[in-house]
């Protein structure tokens, strides 16, 4: 029987998928920058980044999809008491990110289906994505058209994708931070009010026993 309790955290499933998937994200984007930015023997260069990229992103996408699945089958907790505008927000950010997982990605895969490109998965076996039959019989001056065009979309949502991320992580950390605060402060707070509750029922001892009486019988007529 499924419990109505309100959920304090994500499940490990959801956990392990937001994890992986954050490392796989960047991951991809570094690699992204080595092929695009740095040419052959720099420092940063690596040889294999492209096929790696085509592979790494080609794990975003099925991870995206298995983790909508999951976030749309399954409770997850509430949102932290906030204003109703801070709440509005956090739910946009949190479309526009999964958004994001599925749409770049989806743009990266109809670059590639317009350039008939094999790639490599992580050097096991060579995989052709499937290629969209639209564009796959797509005349050449066609294909080359709306690459150009796609491509470029392409690197613009993996930017504002990053981003999000990076703000994500900016808030997260500062929520994180506020609610670690919020609990020491607590404690502290609350350990002083024992403190001043014993000290002040030390004190009603004190003078029960200096008029002769015990605490029980102070009140009695």
């Amino acid at each position: 029987m499924t419990s109505l309790r309100p959920l304090t955290r994500y499940d490990s499933v959801a956990m392990s998928l937001h994890w992986v998937m954050a490392l796989l994200i960047l991951l991809d984007f570094a690699l992204a920058m080595s092929f695009s930015r740095f040419d052959p023997g720099d420092a940063l260069y690596l040889p294999s980044a492209y096929d790696l990229h085509m592979a790494v992103g080609m794990c975003v996408l099925i991870l995206s999809v298995a983790r909508v699945i999951w976030r749309l089958t399954h409770r997850r907790p509430p949102l932290p008491d906030m204003a109703m505008p801070l709440r509005w927000l956090a739910r946009a950010s949190h479309f526009l990110l999964y958004a994001f997982m599925v749409v770049a990605p989806v743009s990266g895969w109809l670059v590639l289906s317009l350039r008939h490109k094999a790639t490599s998965v992580f050097g096991l076996f060579r995989w052709a994505w499937p290629s969209i039959p639209a564009i796959a019989h797509m005349a050449r001056p066609e294909r080359v058209f709306w690459h150009d065009e796609f491509l470029p979309l392409h690197i613009r949502i993996s930017y504002v994708g990053m981003v999000l991320v990076a703000l994500h992580a900016l808030v997260t950390t500062i929520l994180r931070f506020d609610d670690q605060r919020a609990f020491l402060l607590e404690t502290r707070y609350s350990g002083i009010a024992m403190s001043a509750a014993s000290r002040g029922s030390g004190i009603g001892a004190s003078a029960c026993s200096l008029k002769g009486n015990t605490p029980a019988q102070v009140g009695r007529p």
